[in-house]
This record gives structure tokens, C-alpha cells and sequence, in this order.
């Protein structure tokens, strides 16, 4: 319930705007009642013990009390007597009554550790391998007859070749779903194709390390997520290097590195906290803009980095990118004309197949014939 209320207060501004409150109500209205079932059913079963207990308890004080009311009348028993026992007998039960209230609790903490320990076991199915083949290390990354499919569904990718050399600037174009992500995510690694090798250097990317891969592949998305803390956490975030720095050292560092003028952006520089809707979408961008540049990546994907924000802040952000070595391969994702226009190679991606596109005009050009043929 408390899922569906936070789901529902998030999008408020949706609801609002396409009128659908009688949604909200309704799907409240359903969930509530589904959570007053459970309640209920738990409740009954979690807290049926104690009255259990209390009754027991009861019933052998009054078998006790008349018991020995009868043997005191045949002078068998003294009444102090009668008093220990039934003293001894309240005692005796307390602590049943206290572990059966502590029944409902220690089900729901069983119950939350069940849906944790569920995440915390998952394991991560990219395995490293040990291999020492190695191509021609010309190429920066290489994608050799690379196909991959999600589960369940149609090949995204279907026996892709092609190289991405040092210091050039690559944009991926195509139609929404044509697997432009998918590829940005494969050079990544974020997972492994099915069929087909991918070599970074010259060796199999599945021989680097998690720590090894990172340290050259550097990834924007289009919506950045930031962590609680300060401007400066998020900038350092994962970045050994600096992890030491102070605020002042960091950022005389980044005037240094002609960035100083991005951190006046924020009213209190890089102590800034950062909170929930604290800071503006341009705000995220260009954290992780600085986060993915001091750690200097050989590759920086940016997968839509600047479709969601003013010509302004864009302009600060390709500063930015100007200033990485030149060594560095960039791989825009972009839908933006001006994003894609400086490119060194374009590359049309859809149907399963990588096409260069050769120049802007000839990328346009296939871009509206898709839209034509669907």
C-alpha cells in the first residue's frame, strides 16, 4: 500500500493533468482493501496465541485456587501456601504471554527478511574469464558477430561487426527501439550477448575485471541518478583518486581543470546537499558530467545525456567534453541534430543491424526513409 501511495503522490502531477483522481481512488481503494485482508489474515495468525496463553493461565489459576481452597478445608494446605502458589503460577506464564506478543513482530521481521535477503543473494551472472588471446590491438573496442536478444523475445542485434577507434566521437542513430541502448549497454558490459565476442584492447572484455572495466568505460545516462549527500559524494562517487580530497582541494582541482565556473552553479559549491528534488535535471547532468570526466574513461557513453535539457546547460556540458584527453572515444546517443553533428562517424542502427550512416545528411536521410517504410 504504502508503494502505491508513494507510485501515485510521484506522478501527481500526471494524474492531475490528465484527470484521472477516479484512478488514484480506484487503485487505492483496491490495494487498501487487499492489504486489510492480508492484515487481517496475519493478524488473526500471528496474534492468536496470547489469548491462548492468558486462557491457560486462567484456567490453572482457578484449578489451582479451588484445589487448594479443598485441601486447606481438609487441612492438608495453609493458605500462605495456596497464596505462593498462585503467585508462582502468574509468574510461570508471563513469560509464554510475552514471547506470544513478540510473535506477530518476529513474523514480520522474518517476512521483511525473506523480500531483502531475496536481493542481497542475487549474484551477478557476468563471470570473468581467463583467456590470453588477443587481437590486433589497433581498435579501441571491437564488436565481432555480436548478436543478443532479451529473454523471451526477438533479436535486438544480429551479428554485428564493427570498431571503435581512439580519440573519434561515434553517435548511434535510429528509430525508438532499434537497439541503440542495447549496444551503448553491450560495450559496457552491462551484460554479455549471446553470441558473438566483444574485445576492448584487443582482449575479451569478459577478462577485465568489474574495477579494470570501469576504470575505461564510463557511462551517462539520461536520467543520472544522484545519492543522498553532497554535491562533491556524487561527484566522487566510485572514484578512488580524489576519494581523499577535501572540498577546497577538489575544487581548486576542478579550477584548475577549467570546471570551477559549473560548482558556482550550486548555492553552497560542492557541500551542496542533495536531496530529494533538491536540484534540477541540468543540475544531475552536469555532476555526472564532472563524476564521468575525473575519472578519465578511454570510452564515455552519454545514452541521451542532454535530450532533456536547455540549450544552455548543453553548451556547458560539450565544454566539458571537450576538455577530456584526446585519447578518450566518445558514443552519443542522441536524437538531437546539433548533438550528432560534429561526429567523426555515424552509425544507423535498426532491425537487428548497424549501418554507417557516413555524413549528417545521409543519417537524416535514412532516418525519415524508416519513417516513411513504417
Amino acid at each position: 500500500m504504502s508503494s502505491e501511495i508513494q507510485e501515485s503522490l510521484e506522478n501527481f502531477k500526471v494524474i492531475i493533468a490528465f484527470n484521472r483522481r477516479d484512478y488514484f481512488r480506484e487503485r487505492f481503494t483496491e490495494v487498501n482493501e487487499t492489504n486489510f485482508s492480508a492484515a487481517v489474515s496475519a493478524g488473526i495468525a500471528n496474534n492468536i496465541f496470547t489469548p491462548l496463553y492468558t486462557l491457560s493461565s486462567n484456567v490453572a489459576q482457578i484449578i489451582v485456587l479451588f484445589y487448594g481452597i479443598y485441601l486447606i478445608s481438609t487441612g492438608q494446605f495453609l493458605v500462605g501456601l495456596l497464596i505462593s502458589y498462585l503467585t508462582y503460577l502468574s509468574r510461570f506464564y508471563d513469560p509464554i504471554r510475552q514471547i506470544a506478543s513478540l510473535w506477530s513482530s518476529f513474523q514480520l521481521a522474518i517476512a521483511s527478511w525473506d523480500r531483502i535477503s531475496e536481493i542481497l543473494s542475487l549474484e551477478s551472472d557476468l563471470e570473468i574469464i581467463s583467456s590470453n588471446t588477443l587481437k590486433k590491438a589497433d581498435p579501441l573496442l571491437t564488436f565481432k558477430n555480436v548478436s543478443f536478444c532479451y529473454p523471451d523475445g526477438d533479436d535486438v542485434l544480429k551479428k554485428i561487426n564493427f570498431n571503435l577507434d581512439y580519440g573519434k566521437t561515434y553517435a548511434l542513430v535510429g528509430p525508438t527501439g532499434g537497439g541503440k541502448t542495447t549496444t551503448a549497454s553491450l560495450m559496457a558490459r552491462l551484460f554479455d550477448p549471446n553470441k558473438g565476442t566483444i574485445y576492448l584492447e584487443g582482449k575479451d572484455i569478459r577478462n577485465y575485471t568489474d574495477a579494470e572495466r570501469t576504470k575505461k568505460i564510463g557511462f551517462i545516462l539520461q536520467e543520472p541518478f544522484m545519492f543522498s549527500g553532497t554535491i562533491k559524494d556524487n561527484i566522487l562517487y566510485g572514484n578512488d583518486l580524489y576519494q581523499d580530497y577535501t572540498s577546497e582541494k577538489l575544487e581548486s582541482l576542478l579550477r584548475e581543470l577549467e570546471l570551477g565556473s559549473l560548482i558556482k552553479r550550486f548555492d553552497q559549491g560542492l557541500d551542496t546537499p542533495v536531496l530529494k528534488d533538491s536540484i534540477s535535471l541540468g543540475q544531475r547532468q552536469i555532476i555526472a558530467f564532472i563524476r564521468a570526466f575525473l575519472r578519465h574513461p578511454d570510452i564515455l557513453i552519454l545514452d541521451e545525456a542532454t535530450a532533456n535539457i536547455d540549450t544552455v546547460t548543453e553548451k556547458m556540458l560539450d565544454e566539458i567534453l571537450d576538455k577530456l584527453p584526446e585519447k578518450t572515444t566518445k558514443v552519443i546517443i542522441a536524437h538531437r541534430l546539433n548533438t550528432i553533428a560534429n561526429a567523426d562517424e555515424i552509425y544507423f542502427i535498426n532491425s537487428g543491424k548497424i549501418t554507417p550512416a557516413g555524413s549528417l545528411d545521409h543519417a537524416i536521410k535514412m532516418l525519415l526513409e524508416q519513417k516513411r517504410e513504417s
